[in-house]
């Protein structure tokens, strides 16, 4: 569910000073198919089991998202799916990428408010 909205918000990205960096569990064949399936365009970063990046993040569940500063310090998280999170993160996405932003979900799809990892 969450893989297509942020695939949304990476395109509202390019080009701006956001940049969307989805990291996998699983192995490079099994999400090339996955991005296939979704549409998702955006390089995809591994965390192969034993999942140290998870573990060094302190992640029990995904999906999980990070607002990261050029610094490389977290300034804003949500874990699992939150719609408004979702939007709040659009908007910075557009707002850097210089378009103007229309919202992340379309009239008539119907999205969650929440939904857990």
């Amino acid at each position: 569910m969450t893989w297509p909205h942020l695939e949304r918000i990476r395109r509202l990205a390019d080009g701006g000073g956001l940049r969307v960096v989805p990291v996998s569990q699983d192995g490079p064949d099994e999400t090339a198919a996955f991005h296939r399936r979704t549409g998702l365009e955006a390089d995809t970063l591994f965390d192969p089991e034993p999942w140290e990046a998870s573990a060094a993040l302190g992640l029990s569940s995904v999906p999980a998202f990070f607002l990261v500063g050029e610094d490389g310090v977290i300034r804003e998280t949500a874990l699992g799916f939150q719609k408004q999170k979702m939007e709040a993160f659009a908007a910075r996405a557009a707002a850097l990428g210089g378009r103007p932003y229309r919202g992340l979900y379309p009239p008539g799809e119907t999205v969650p408010d929440v939904r857990p990892g």
